[in-house]
């Protein structure tokens, strides 16, 4: 909590100090691209793992130019990814869409290297909602056949998903941009999500059964995702 103060006391001093108020000048900036997550998996079916892919990142902001090359403004984002659970001694899948839609404040400073070229540095503190209710399991997932051929073999998965409908996240974010016009640009940026309530989603398979034998597995995602983006944006 202390963090999330002097975030928004930060935002809230550069605000006060940056703002020009005979400006009108907004801007509106779009970017798409993808990202990455991990997930951490403790348990005694090693066969059987999740990860995700699929990995598609959607955003949106209104900003109001200030003093110095500052920015202030509201961002929302959607992101979306697959969680897949893959039987290493197969490599079948097995997955559902997962999506995190999030909005808040974001704060930006423009650094020119040349005339039209510079860094972007930014950072936005969103609230995150996903899905209101996990997934429960409760019998067959697939139906494998071992190499060799032979007769077909169910993996049978029982247990629930424990999901966090709403979180907090930081989101530093750095980038390239390039001024085309006087009114457009074109960007490049990696963002960091850091997820401030962690675990986002938690899957525990207490019951796996596989060939007369039960196992046991926990699938854990932090929240935590790092994304590459591009983007434009248009000042007015």
């Amino acid at each position: 909590m202390k963090t999330l103060k002097l975030f928004l006391l930060g935002i809230i001093w550069l605000a006060s100090n940056e703002l020009s108020l005979g400006q009108k000048n907004w801007v509106i900036e779009a970017k798409v691209g993808s990202g990455k997550t991990d997930i951490n998996t403790t348990g005694n079916f090693p066969d059987l793992i999740l990860n995700t892919n699929s990995h598609r990142f959607i955003s949106f902001g209104v900003l109001k130019k200030l003093k110095n090359n500052f920015s202030i403004g509201l961002e929302t984002d959607i992101y979306r990814f697959f969680l897949v659970y893959t039987f290493l001694p197969l490599g079948e899948d097995y997955g559902s869409r997962t999506n995190f839609w999030s909005i808040g404040p974001k704060i930006q400073k423009d650094i020119y290297m040349l005339p039209k070229l510079g860094l972007i540095l930014s950072a936005g503190f969103h609230l995150t909602q996903t899905h209101p209710l996990g997934n429960t399991y409760d019998g067959i997932w697939q139906m494998v056949r071992l190499p060799g051929g032979g007769q077909r073999i169910p993996v049978l998965l029982y247990g629930n998903e424990e999901i966090q409908q709403f979180t907090f996240h930081i989101k530093p974010e750095i980038g390239i941009f390039y001024d085309l016009t006087e009114s457009s640009r074109i960007t490049f940026s990696c963002e960091w999500g850091i997820d401030l309530r962690e675990p986002s989603l938690v899957v525990n398979l207490d019951r796996i059964v596989f060939e007369d034998q039960t196992f046991q597995n926990r699938h854990t995602f932090s929240g935590n995702y790092f994304s590459a983006q591009l983007g434009y944006r248009y000042s007015f």
